[in-house]
């Protein structure tokens, strides 16, 4: 039993903190709590049964000799499961990880300056079922614009399809995998499919 306890607590300090439940203290029921913090401040609030349930912590960083606000906040719901986790840079969301309501990822994102530096600009988003399951995987610029190549999973996580998109979005090629075989269709700028 001792050694079960040892590796709960192990398994406790190396949970990410959002991951980890957020905290609760019936004395801050309700409340707002701002207070500063080495470099920064950081600022808390509290549902009505004294569950943490959003937290931003901001502080000042020198990046290429420009000082710039480097912010992380943190959402969870009155159970204190965690509903998002967003990390930003001078405004510019740098990195993000969001929950289902069961606990169970739904969407990551990361800058590509962090995922790729070399790549494509914009961020490299995964998208999951709410089993937890991979869904898609590739590069946006901005909510909409898919660039590069993007990964299609089915149901139990397998590759399903490749689709290529151009800098402009606009789809350039599609490759389907069904048990094995693959199938490539090439694509037009104007996104009209190229004959055999």
């Amino acid at each position: 039993m001792t050694r079960l306890s040892s590796c709960l607590l192990a398994l406790a300090l190396a949970a990410p903190p959002a991951l980890a439940g957020a905290a609760a203290d019936p004395a801050l029921a309700g409340q707002s709590v701002t207070r500063d913090i080495d470099g920064g401040q950081q600022t808390r609030e509290y549902a009505r049964n004294g569950t943490l349930i959003y937290e931003v912590t901001e502080k000042q960083v020198r990046r290429n000799g420009a000082a710039l606000v480097h912010a992380t906040e943190r959402e969870w719901q009155d159970n204190g499961t965690p509903l998002r986790e967003q990390e930003f840079l001078g405004g510019q969301e740098i990195r993000a990880t969001l929950w289902y309501m069961n606990g169970k990822i739904k969407e990551k994102r990361i800058d590509q300056s962090l995922h790729a530096p070399d790549g494509l600009p914009g961020s490299y988003v995964e998208r999951y079922s709410d089993t937890g399951v991979l869904q898609s995987a590739g590069v946006f610029q901005g909510p909409l614009r898919h660039v590069g190549v993007h990964r299609y999973y089915d149901e139990t996580g397998k590759l399903a399809r490749e689709i290529t998109y151009g800098p402009d979005g606009v789809q350039r090629a599609s490759k389907t995998y069904n048990g094995g075989a693959t199938a490539t269709v090439e694509y037009y700028p104007d996104g009209s499919r190229k004959q055999p």
